[in-house]
């Protein structure tokens, strides 16, 4: 192998590894900083365990996808994405109890779907001609079987680190240079702070009722 070669397969792995670790950094920044929200549930490294974070059923299913490696990798990944939390808050909306889970789960079914629409077009639009299909592997238990405390508990509990993912994969995308398509990077910017958002208030919510 070339010389020259070598070196650029070595500046690509590093900064691909730039990119993952600044990632995560970021996600460590925004569950950490010094949001008004989060006060109220900042009380140490126990609260994850208490919550039930640690559920064996979400550490074995991956917490986290693969990182994205294309505009239309993340647009067919983030379809695949929201497809599972609409179904899931469609059950939650069924079977909760409580006025605002089912106030949260209208806002998750209106704007996801808006949103699956939305790169469903710029799919068809940007790349007609390149498969869209995509091997996604479910981040969130089943929870059709589930009622009251025991379905809000375990619905956030899961949407927390679902929308964890999509996050990253929104930062992801606005800092690799991946998006080919003005439109994608405030689409994405959107993406990342409503949910980076909702995870301060799911988390809140946590605390406050479990």
């Amino acid at each position: 192998m070339k010389k020259t070669t070598i070196v650029i397969l070595g500046v690509t792995a590093a900064a691909v590894l730039l990119i993952l670790f600044g990632m995560m950094a970021y996600i460590i920044f925004l569950l950490t900083n010094n949001n008004p929200i989060q006060q109220n549930f900042n009380n140490g490294s126990g609260w994850m365990m208490n919550s039930g974070m640690m559920n064996s059923e979400i550490m074995s299913s991956g917490m986290m996808h693969e990182s994205i490696e294309s505009e239309h990798d993340y647009l067919v990944h983030m379809i695949a994405h929201h497809e599972e939390a609409v179904s899931s808050a469609n059950i939650l909306k069924a079977n909760t109890q409580r006025d605002e889970m089912k106030k949260f789960a209208d806002d998750i079914i209106k704007t996801q779907s808006a949103e699956i629409e939305q790169m469903k077009i710029w799919l068809d639009t940007w790349y007609p001609n390149e498969d869209h299909s995509v091997d996604y592997q479910p981040m969130m238990r089943d929870l059709s079987g589930l009622q009251g405390d025991a379905l809000d508990q375990a619905f956030l509990q899961d949407m927390i680190f679902h929308h964890m993912d999509a996050v990253m994969m929104s930062q992801q995308l606005i800092v690799s240079g991946f998006a080919k398509h003005s439109e994608i990077i405030p689409f994405a910017e959107t993406i990342r702070n409503n949910q980076r958002n909702e995870i301060f208030m799911m988390r809140s919510w946590l605390s406050e009722w479990f």
